[in-house]
């Protein structure tokens, strides 16, 4: 499993209305929050993250990965390169509401340093959260964090991957949202 990041640039942010297999990454971290309504799937890939939104048979997975990972080609809802604010929005058969926000930002070293000791003082229950090694350069190596709110009827995902080579930070606000009415 490698222990660093991709580069930063070499990021895309996808959205599939299908099931995007698990065997395609290289997991480090799963969890799965099953309600009345939905099952979310949730994983830190060590590129970024793949998280699956699934309702009865429709299923929505959003993927963050290198632009050279091979991914499907079919049934592609939108996929762009990662690089400053993007906010994207869609329906699938007016069932699921998909909202996203995609920012990746560069900060000044220490608060960078800073930004990495809050994610680290975040406990496992909170979320999911990797802690990836050293690439030897810093002491430190990146980290990947995922928030989680769930209700009947939606659920916010807020994820955030750290790149320690470049002092940037990757953050996602996605809402998943089921029209049950």
């Amino acid at each position: 499993m490698l222990s660093v990041r991709p580069k930063i640039t070499d990021l895309n942010f996808h959205l599939f209305e299908r099931n995007v297999h698990p065997e395609l990454f290289e997991i480090c971290a799963a969890r799965v929050i099953e309600r009345e309504n939905y099952i979310l799937k949730l994983n830190i890939t060590t590129d970024g993250h793949a998280i699956s939104f699934v309702h009865n048979d429709m299923i929505l997975t959003e993927v963050c990965a290198s632009a050279h990972h091979p991914l499907p080609a079919q049934r592609v809802v939108l996929s762009h390169p990662i690089d400053g604010v993007c906010n994207d929005e869609t329906s699938i058969h007016d069932t699921i509401g998909y909202r996203s926000e995609v920012q990746l930002e560069g900060v000044k070293p220490m608060m960078f340093v800073t930004i990495q000791q809050q994610l680290d003082a975040k406990v496992e229950c909170e979320g999911l959260v990797h802690r990836f090694h050293s690439n030897g350069r810093l002491s430190f190596g990146a980290m990947s964090y995922i928030n989680v709110q769930a209700f009947r009827s939606h659920v916010n995902v807020r994820t955030f991957h750290t790149f320690p080579d470049t002092s940037a930070v990757l953050k996602s606000d996605t809402r998943f949202s089921l029209d049950l009415f």
